[in-house]
């Protein structure tokens, strides 16, 4: 099965899996036989059984689909969908259609659907071809649309003594293989107080919080700051003046009918989503910071993430909170950390070595948190042999972001293995409980403050060391906060939209186009390979056949040979390419741009 998957496939799936090897089917045939079956067991279940054997990849592709039956979806029927998605790799129309020929071909005594033939299948309907020959198929497929599926937990390995170990270590010429081995006494050492971590989720509950309530907060950081100026010989810019900046705000709740709230009635209601709008510079950054301190100051059982645009604000956040609650950052635990994703660890630290911030903080004396956080010291590094040092890597420290702290590869025995790729199982590093650049992960449990950005939340995964599934920081998040915070929205939400509503550009004059590019290596693949398999024939055909729809769509909209009222109708209103490409499809098919109101 596909180890992509967030959650594993059920057991009984596997089950049945090596029961029909047994049986005689191969483990292709009968993987591609229980899947696609499943994807019509879902139509069915959604009582969508009078479609075509073409539509479950529809379903399965997870596009917003204008079809009454899927806009009133009960909680069973999204997770059967939700299930069926992590079992059933078929999310694209070609890939299902591949899928249902390669169906065709096991023996038709196995399968519980008839014959249908390319020729016909956009017309034949999963309910005609139904024809249950394998009861325990069937059972199978109910059990699995309604199953809770457990998280996928990724393989991990230990490192064993004197045996030899290698990575990939980039340096400024060429990327080189370097050897590695540990001696008993250290991995003794290393296996002393693992790092704690989050065994479950949080249990969460509705919160009120007056407003008004966030002067006192504001007048104990004011008090706190005032403190730290004689320490550090703060001067007035970087002292907060959070009362006064608290006073500029100017909080109202609008009611259901639009008319807002008696200004004595400040309760901010947390509960799900709550939106809070405001002009620039009105105060909606200073509500969130203060909101930070109360949960902090007032609510010991509960954890709040603060969302912000980018790296550095982040650790200057985390920084400023710190130094609110806390005196040491050597020794001291932390009240807030920052969340960062790792692959660009070398261009956070270089950021922020240059940051004014960072250098205000050197100027007077004072120790910046993010020094905690941004450590370059990689104990593995220590293990290797002087020699390897300078031949291999020139002298010089591993590149942070980029330590072998869970690709640790066995070497290979032979001399052209060891020059070859890092093939085999990975393994972990053994000093990464006590590594000083992992301090941010022993920080994490018991800091009641997370500071992150979207990219992290979208992109950054979690150590192996610490959390065998494959999450990304944002489920985590979701998992261990009582509240999240999201400030100045619209840049955070241009960052999801780009990561998770992603737009590719089909032609573009030859930049980067995608059909710009492909159409040159398509016909340069045709010159020299002029009879092709089936499958590839289709492709290549369809590829040309986007190029001529591409090159007809463009020309209809030039000024000098194609149509005003097609230029006039596009230039109408806002729209999204997703939105127009749905309208436009839907002309060039004779059809309303929307179905009438009482479809929807």
């Amino acid at each position: 099965m596909s180890q992509m998957n967030l959650f594993e496939v059920p057991t009984e799936f596997k089950d049945r899996l090596e029961q029909l090897k047994e049986a005689g089917l191969d483990r292709i045939q009968a993987e591609l036989l229980l899947q696609v079956e499943l994807g019509f067991a879902l139509i069915e279940y959604l009582e969508l059984d009078d479609e075509p054997v073409t539509a479950p990849w529809a379903i399965l592709s997870g596009m917003p689909l204008r079809h009454p039956r899927l806009q009133n979806l009960n909680e069973m029927e999204r997770r059967a969908i939700a299930n069926t998605r992590q079992i059933v790799p078929f999310s694209a129309r070609f890939a299902w259609l591949g899928a249902l020929r390669s169906y065709l071909r096991i023996p038709l005594d196995w399968r519980n659907y008839h014959e249908f033939t390319p020729q016909n299948w956009d017309s034949y309907i999963i309910n005609a071809a139904k024809n249950l020959r394998h009861q325990v198929h069937q059972d199978l497929y109910e059990r699995c649309l309604i199953a809770n599926l457990h998280i996928r937990l990724r393989k991990v390995k230990q490192v064993e003594a004197k045996t030899t170990y290698q990575f990939e270590a980039k340096t400024e010429k060429e990327t080189v293989i370097v050897p590695v081995r540990f001696t008993r006494q250290q991995l003794r050492n290393a296996q002393i107080q693992p790092l704690a971590w989050f065994a479950t989720t949080r249990s969460r509950s509705s919160f009120s919080l007056r407003i008004p309530d966030l002067e006192l907060d504001a007048a104990w950081i004011d008090r706190r700051e005032e403190a730290l100026a004689r320490q550090y010989g703060w001067d007035q810019t970087a002292r907060g003046h959070w009362v006064d900046r608290f006073r500029k705000i100017n909080f109202h709740k609008v009611q259901q009918n639009g008319t807002l709230f008696p200004q004595e009635e400040q309760i901010l209601e947390l509960d799900g989503f709550t939106n809070i709008a405001g002009m620039v510079a009105s105060g909606k950054t200073t509500v969130s910071q203060l909101f930070s301190v109360n949960v902090v100051r007032h609510h010991c059982d509960r954890r709040i993430t603060l969302v912000v645009s980018d790296v550095q604000s982040a650790i200057k956040l985390a920084n400023q909170i710190n130094w609110w609650f806390c005196n040491d950052p050597e020794n001291d635990d932390p009240v807030a950390v920052p969340i960062l994703g790792r692959s660009k660890r070398d261009a956070h630290l270089q950021s922020f070595s240059a940051s004014k911030d960072y250098q205000e903080h050197r100027q007077r004396g004072q120790p910046h948190w993010g020094e905690r956080w941004l450590g370059t010291a990689c104990p593995l590094q220590g293990q290797l042999k002087e020699r390897d040092f300078i031949q291999l890597l020139d002298g010089k420290a591993l590149k942070p972001g980029i330590e072998p702290c869970h690709t640790l590869k066995k070497m290979p025995k032979s001399d052209r293995s060891k020059r070859g790729k890092n093939l085999g199982s990975s393994y972990l590093c053994p000093f990464f409980d006590k590594c000083p650049s992992q301090q941010v992960y022993r920080d994490m449990p018991n800091a009641r403050v997370w500071i992150t950005t979207p990219g992290a939340m979208a992109m950054a995964g979690l150590p192996r060391h610490l959390d065998l599934r494959p999450i990304k920081i944002g489920e985590l998040v979701n998992e261990q906060s009582d509240f999240v915070v999201f400030d100045e929205i619209e840049t955070i939400n241009k960052w999801f939209d780009d990561t998770y509503a992603e737009e590719v550009v089909l032609t573009d004059g030859g930049n980067s186009g995608v059909f710009d590019d492909i159409g040159v290596k398509t016909e340069q693949f045709s010159k020299t390979n002029r009879v092709m398999p089936p499958s590839t024939q289709r492709w290549t055909g369809a590829e040309r056949d986007a190029q001529k729809a591409i090159t007809a769509t463009l020309t209809l909209l030039d000024k000098q040979v194609g149509h005003q009222v097609l230029r006039n109708w596009i230039k109408r209103g806002y729209f999204t390419p997703n939105s127009l490409l749905f309208k436009f499809a839907r002309r060039l098919a004779g059809l309303e741009e929307f179905e009438p109101s009482e479809y929807i």
